[in-house]
């Protein structure tokens, strides 16, 4: 993918993909990581369209413990689809959080610091998408561009 832009964010670098139709951005793909059960790092693939709202989530490494907290994974669960179309507005900022903490995601029996991990990350994921909206589109300058 030749169309990218790597934003500066704290002590982290990341590249964010984009995708136009029209010679305009639609939508943008990047990753991000969280910390998973054991001290063990899970990264996924965040796609958002120019709203903002999520066009997909897939987890693409971790090493949860399997049959627990790999339901992160499609070829397990659909657990990861309840994120498709969601915003930072939906759920509101109290519902991004697992049924147990109060919000609206399912967690695991068994296996709750996977989901929760997940649920904390994507909505990190929308967050930087806001916080870097102008800039992700292509609307302004200030990101690294290919």
């Amino acid at each position: 993918v030749r169309d990218t832009v790597t934003v500066q964010e704290g002590d982290r670098s990341v590249r964010v993909y984009r995708a136009r139709r029209k010679g305009q951005v639609q939508a943008v793909s990047f990753r991000t990581t969280a910390p998973g059960y054991g001290s063990t790092e899970m990264v996924m693939v965040i796609g958002v369209d120019r709203d903002g709202k999520l066009l997909g989530v897939r987890v693409i490494s971790h090493a949860e413990t399997p049959g627990l907290g790999d339901k992160i994974e499609t070829s397990k669960s659909d657990w990861v689809l309840s994120f498709n179309g969601r915003s930072l507005g939906d759920p509101p900022p109290a519902g991004w959080a697992v049924k147990k903490d109060g919000g609206v995601f399912d967690q695991f029996t068994g296996a709750t610091i996977t989901p929760r991990a997940v649920v904390k990350a994507v909505k990190g994921g929308l967050e930087f998408f806001a916080n870097h909206r102008a800039v992700l589109l292509g609307e302004s300058s200030g990101g690294n561009d290919r």
